[in-house]
Formats: C-alpha cells, structure tokens, sequence
C-alpha cells in the first residue's frame, strides 16, 4: 500500500514537472516568435515609408463680413 503511494506521488511529482518544462519551452518560443513578428512589422513600415509628414494644415476660410441694417435714428 505505501508503495503504491509513493509511486503515485512520484508519478505525478514527474507529471507536474514535465508540465512545468513544457509550458516553459511554450512560453520562450512564443517571446521568440513575437520578436521576430515586431521586426518583420517594423522593417515592412519602414520601406512604406515610416511615419508619413504631416499633411499641410488646410487653408482658412476667409472670414465673411456681416452686413448689418442699420435704421437711421431719426433724431
């Protein structure tokens, strides 16, 4: 009976472990992939150009004059 235990603890000691080792080995190559995704992005923005300049502002309307009635004051 203890040792059927035992091996049940240390089976599943392994098991946590190899979990443990392969979500690890997931998780490197993931950072590993997205690094060379944010290079391959950064190099394909900047042979479109990069940041584009500014568009020129947009000309002002000229501003309109206000016609104004005026009633001669009878005086």
């Amino acid at each position: 009976m203890i040792k059927l235990v035992i091996a049940l603890a240390a089976a599943s000691g392994l098991a946590a472990t190899l979990v443990q080792q392969l979500s690890r080995k997931h998780q490197t190559r993931r950072s590993h992939d997205e690094g060379h995704r944010h290079r391959d992005e950064v190099n394909r923005w900047e042979a479109e150009g990069g940041n584009l300049p500014p568009a020129p502002p947009k000309k002002a309307a000229a501003p309109r004059r206000r016609t104004t009635t005026r009633k001669a004051a009878a005086g």
